[in-house]
């Protein structure tokens, strides 16, 4: 059978070409015998045909469940679970064949069969994996540096261990921002009920009586009228600025003023600054620790780290570590770095334990964050009741205030 391959040469440059061999994995023996690193292998003139043979079988049904992505909670199961599998004495085969009956997702049990396929053909789960989207680069090199370490069973558990870690840090910063975001929306869901139904009808029982309106009411009701003419350009101001915040946000033009002011920006800037460096720590210790070269343990911390200013950091400590040069000097100048991690990176280098280290400043900034929630929940609720008491104390002055005064007046 002919196989196309695609590997990294020895020289660092990519070739392709045909092989004539059995299977896939005589491919990959005769490329590294060579001194090149496969990439990808494929079996010439089947692998696309397959693919579209099977999408034709496909009903319209079966395609519609197989639109989305798949959860990290999905992921981070499925690690867990062959972890778990694997330092029991299940074979890989055998444990992906129970994880995928009980899987629900179709796309990740279609991905789960791929790496299947790949490892019955006698391709390394790492590499199967390199070619599924659902698994990051994160996650298939240290599932590639457990293969090569022999100990799979470790480096399966520590995928599942980071995701975990890194899901409790999303659900951290969620939590610290659900509750303002809940009251906000409700003041501002009551705010609009009032002006759209009950404020019309106070007008009209108002001009009946024919008294004189204190200049909050009468402020309020051209309030409701302006709101009720013009609900149309408001609703359209509103998605505007807010997807063009969004845009501001995502766009590489804009990325890096917006990733800046959230560093300043005095409520926010703490989660966001704690909550990065939590989590390119915590990916970055696990790398190292997995024996995963620091040149790609700090690309792909760079790349979890999201924040456009934390990333140059990032990337001077790479630069430096091509170099040959101090991680700990190369962070000090950087800039962006506290004083902490300075000194904790220049330890670790120093005593050849950078991962145990990178671990202890990533569970220092988790706790830090937990702490900054708490204070920050424990102030925002005194904040939240009176923003919306003084919502509610505005509408009272502005409806019964002139209840007051008709009634005094007969």
């Amino acid at each position: 059978m002919n196989f196309k391959y695609r590997a990294r040469a020895a020289d660092g440059k990519i070739v392709e070409g045909l092989l004539d061999a059995e299977s896939q994995g005589m491919v990959l023996e005769s490329l590294k015998q060579k001194g090149m690193m496969p990439l990808s292998v494929n079996q010439a003139g089947r692998g696309g045909a397959a693919i579209i043979a099977n999408k034709r079988t496909m009903t319209f049904f079966d395609k519609l469940q197989r639109i989305g992505t798949v959860p990290s909670k999905s992921k981070m199961v499925f690690f867990r679970q062959l972890a778990t599998m694997v330092q029991a004495g299940l074979s890989l085969t055998m444990a992906l064949d129970i994880i995928v009956e009980q899987e629900k997702s179709l796309i990740f049990r279609d991905t789960i069969n791929a790496v299947k396929n790949g490892i019955d053909q006698g391709l390394p789960m790492s590499h199967v994996m390199k070619q599924q989207p659902v698994f990051t680069t994160m996650m298939t090199s240290l599932v590639q540096a457990g293969e090569e370490g022999g100990i799979l069973d470790g480096a399966l558990d520590r995928v599942a261990s980071l995701l975990e870690k890194q899901a409790a840090l999303t659900s951290k910063i969620k939590s610290a921002m659900f509750y303002p975001s809940f009251v906000i929306f409700f003041a501002v869901s009551v705010v609009v009920i009032f002006i759209a139904f009950i404020l019309p009808k106070f007008k009209e029982v108002f001009s009946g009586m024919g008294v004189e309106l204190p200049a909050l009411t009468q402020a309020m009701f051209e309030l409701g009228d302006y709101c009720t003419e013009n609900w149309k350009m408001i609703i359209i101001v509103t998605v505007s600025a807010i997807s063009t915040f969004i845009w501001l946000c995502s766009s590489q033009t804009t990325k890096p003023l917006m990733d800046a002011f959230k560093l300043k920006a005095p409520v926010i800037k703490g989660l966001v600054f704690k909550s990065t460096m939590a989590r390119s720590t915590q990916t970055l210790a696990s790398l190292v620790s997995a024996g995963v070269p620091i040149l790609r343990g700090l690309e792909m911390a760079r790349e979890v780290a999201g924040n456009s200013l934390i990333q140059k950091g990032f990337e001077d400590l790479l630069e430096a570590a091509k170099r040959g040069s101090s991680l700990g000097d190369a962070a000090r100048a950087a800039k962006i770095f506290p004083i902490l991690v300075c000194q904790m990176v220049r330890i670790g280098e120093e005593t050849g334990h950078l991962d145990d280290m990178l671990e202890k400043v990533a569970t220092w900034y988790d706790q830090e964050l937990d702490e900054q929630i708490k204070a920050m929940t424990s102030l925002m609720e005194p904040i939240m009741i009176i923003f919306v008491g003084g919502i509610v104390a505005v509408i009272a002055l502005a409806i019964f205030g002139p209840m007051t005064a008709a009634m005094q007046q007969m």
